[in-house]
């Protein structure tokens, strides 16, 4: 009895631990902007923007992560703006699970961003972002074999596993908030941003009220986008977050190559990019005209890959810009 118990609190404490050091994320961070900081929100060249993300981490090593994200963003109260000045709200819903599903987060955030342009020539704009995220974890150790559930034959999970003393949800608000510069003009374009995640450090854990707090991420993000050529482009990005004592960097570059005679339209995207001691991420992306899709894999070069063992990582995004045909639009070229 007490050895169960004691393996099953290992396995929470396991899993507590996994949370406090790194929260849901993707190798292609540069298609999903309201995890990437709030003051992405609205920063896009259309009035309105879909956003999905799928991430299937890890095959390979038990049951593996499943992410997936859905986003959606309306630029509200445009004609109070004016001069292209913008107000944006999005919506986003988030979901993480491992173990078979019998450890789940969901995040459900509302977000608002304001974009102002600092000159007349619209080439300099500081962006600013608020985001408010329910999130609910759940643990359905129902779901996990215990030795009591064990049999001629091996586990049958409908007998009872008589685990009563944990609390298998919990429920907390969170807030997080950012800042974008950027600077951009037809021949060549940067941006940097810097956001704070978790500012209120809400406390969560199954096993008490008394928990660890969440720790503050901190999130840096850059890059550029250069013009190669007469239409190609080449767009560069930069990553790199800290929370609690765990830091990463990612870094890389797509080439953009127009298809002939497609006016802008269509484009293909190739480039790699590297997660510092972790992984190496090829990437593909096909853009037709406002949609782009983008598919990436992580060769793992960390210790996860052990042996015969191989860890895969395979992500794929969606990103589709309604357009924006007043006279203020102004074309971001990351987004």
């Amino acid at each position: 009895m007490y050895r169960k118990q004691l393996l099953l609190l290992i396995t929470i404490v396991i899993i507590q631990l996994s949370v406090y050091g790194q929260d849901p994320q993707f190798s292609q961070y540069f298609s999903s902007p309201l995890t990437l900081n709030p003051a992405n929100t609205g920063g896009m060249s259309g009035v309105k923007r879909l956003a999905a993300n799928f991430r299937n981490q890890w095959q390979g090593i038990g049951n593996p992560y499943l992410t997936g994200t859905f986003s959606f963003e309306s630029q509200i109260l445009k004609k109070r703006m004016g001069e292209g000045n913008k107000l944006a709200i999005g919506f986003l819903g988030l979901f993480d699970k491992t173990i078979g599903g019998a450890y789940k987060s969901n995040y459900f955030s509302t977000s608002v961003g304001y974009h102002l342009w600092l000159n007349e020539d619209m080439t300099d704009k500081l962006s600013i972002g608020f985001q408010t995220t329910l999130v609910n974890r759940t643990l359905d150790y129902n779901n996990l074999s215990f030795a009591e559930q064990f049999v001629s034959g091996g586990f049958n999970t409908t007998l009872s596993n008589n685990q009563t003393f944990i609390n298998g949800s919990i429920n907390y608000f969170d807030f997080n908030t950012g800042l974008l510069y950027a600077h951009i003009t037809e021949s060549m374009s940067y941006y940097f941003g810097s956001s704070i995640y978790h500012i209120t450090q809400p406390v969560e854990s199954f096993l008490s009220k008394n928990g660890n707090k969440l720790p503050i991420r901190l999130t840096l993000n850059g890059g550029a986008v250069l013009n190669a050529g007469e239409v190609d482009r080449l767009h560069l990005s930069a990553l790199w977050m800290s929370q609690g004592s765990v830091s990463q960097a990612v870094f890389g570059a797509a080439y953009e190559l127009v298809m002939p005679g497609a006016d802008g339209d269509r484009s293909l995207m190739l480039g790699s990019y590297y997660r510092m001691k972790d992984a190496f991420i090829p990437y593909v992306g096909i853009k037709l005209k406002d949609m782009q899709i983008g598919i990436s894999y992580d060769a793992t070069i960390s210790s996860l890959n052990l042996g015969k063992t191989k860890n895969r990582s395979f992500e794929v995004s969606l990103l589709y810009n309604f357009p924006d045909n007043s006279q203020y639009k102004k074309y971001v070229p990351w987004y």
